[in-house]
């Protein structure tokens, strides 16, 4: 990864490590073949949570979000702010009874399903700040990038949309006439 300039790096609740516990706890114990590993759950769950914890990280840079997180599975991801698109926030019972609140981020041309985030993060202290500062930055990079070849471009210097139809709309006429020609 190039060298950016960190300009925010998000902080975690410990209340996440509770989140995570009373979640396994109720996954575990809606299932038969669960309800025997409950012990294991409370005796190992909370030095494993806190690992997780501490391998948490969110890094606002310059041009992207960058997530790592992961104990036994680590991945990382680097997400380019101009590709964000919105960044939401979900506040579910079991979150607002802990004070957490759930960062969902959307990007364009994401490829999971419909109304998926493409990256999520639950328990980020002061969330509202964080989601504020990703948004405000994502602004000052779009806003400085040079326009793209799908935005508007004024009349003077190229063809509107109009003309570019008609010039299709002639070409399509000019291949349909040689169709019916070769027949």
């Amino acid at each position: 990864m190039r060298h950016e300039v960190v300009l925010t790096e998000a902080q975690f609740e410990p209340k996440l490590v509770g989140y995570w516990s009373f979640l396994s706890l109720i996954g575990l114990t809606c299932t038969i073949i669960g309800i025997p590993l409950l012990p294991f759950l409370l005796i190992l769950g909370p030095p494993f949570f806190n690992r997780r914890l501490a391998a948490l990280h969110c890094q606002l840079t310059e041009r992207s979000l960058h997530i790592k997180r992961g104990v036994i599975f680590r991945s990382e991801k680097n997400i380019p702010l101009d590709k964000i698109q919105d960044v939401g926030m979900v506040e579910g019972p079991l979150l607002r009874k802990l004070g957490l609140v759930q960062l969902s981020i959307e990007t364009a041309g994401q490829s999971s399903a419909q109304g998926a985030a493409d990256a999520s993060l639950v328990g980020i202290i002061d969330a509202r700040a964080f989601r504020d500062a990703i948004l405000e930055q994502r602004d000052r990079v779009v806003g400085a990038a040079p326009a793209s070849a799908s935005e508007p471009q004024d009349r003077a210097g190229s063809n509107s949309s109009h003309d570019v139809l008609v010039e299709i709309s002639a070409s399509l006429g000019r291949i349909e006439s040689l169709l019916k020609s070769s027949e």
